[in-house]
């Protein structure tokens, strides 16, 4: 039974068997796939949340890419009970393959994680994080499980990581560019507020500062510091690439 409030983007189921085919080929058995924020200091405030992966707030994401309904239903289990006090959770990740640390057996929380484990045959798991074209702020992330022992999927994925790494990059690639609007983090994750998707909206529609205030009944500078946050958050210097970015991005229509 899946309990998750997350629900599979729109990538091609048929994109989805070959990635899990192909990934099968070097011990990797599941995976969900996102975007996320780079972990690395942001004066966002929403961003903050998800840079430092609190697990209450990734377990919000609107939409994922799931390899199947099991994944599905464990990473809900594992960011709603064992998140927050697994090590590997919060391991500092590199670009490209990150094989992360099993849980800890000397813990009732660790024993209790790893029988969920044992359950879907997960041995072990890492991440594989790659660029994206939409936002250098932002990470591909696949999250991977396996049934093989860490060191052996480890040497696997070594051995032929250039390959690896080269294919799940046109495979990032491809799952955003299809589903960008529901994977990107600001909506995926409700970074913004009622009054600043307003602000957007008119911004885009071409209204000054002044008329918007007028429009909202909020002063002048509260406009203004609203499409700051704005430009931060969709990493646009002016009004106009904050537009575009959000049209790119699906946020507006």
């Amino acid at each position: 039974m899946n309990n998750s409030n997350t629900r599979p983007c729109d990538i091609s189921p048929t994109h989805i068997c070959l990635i899990r085919d192909y990934l099968a080929n070097y011990g990797i058995s599941d995976f969900f796939y996102g975007v996320a924020i780079k972990m690395k200091p942001t004066s966002i405030a929403p961003f903050k949340r998800l840079q430092r992966r609190r697990a209450d707030e990734l377990i919000n994401a609107s939409f994922m890419g799931f390899s199947s309904p099991e994944i599905m239903e464990y990473r809900h289990q594992y960011l709603s009970h064992f998140a927050s006090a697994d090590e590997g959770y919060f391991e500092l990740q590199q670009m490209g393959l990150n094989i992360l640390k099993n849980a800890d057996l000397s813990t009732v929380k660790g024993q209790q994680l790893q029988r969920l484990r044992d359950g879907l045959g997960i041995k072990s798991w890492g991440t594989w994080r790659l660029p994206t074209k939409y936002n250098p702020n932002w990470d591909s992330v696949f999250v991977f499980f396996s049934n093989l022992e860490q060191d052996t999927l480890k040497q696997k994925l070594l051995t032929n990581n250039d390959e690896i790494d080269h294919q799940l990059l046109l495979y990032s690639t491809l799952f955003n560019d299809q589903c960008i609007a529901q994977l990107n983090p600001i909506t995926n994750y409700n970074c913004l507020s009622t009054k600043s998707m307003q602000v957007l909206e008119l911004t885009a529609q071409g209204y000054s500062s002044e008329e918007i205030g007028e429009r909202l009944v909020i002063s002048e500078s509260g406009v203004n510091y609203h499409q700051n946050r704005l430009k931060e958050l969709f990493n646009a210097k002016n009004r106009a690439q904050l537009v575009s970015a959000a049209h790119t991005l699906g946020v507006l229509d």
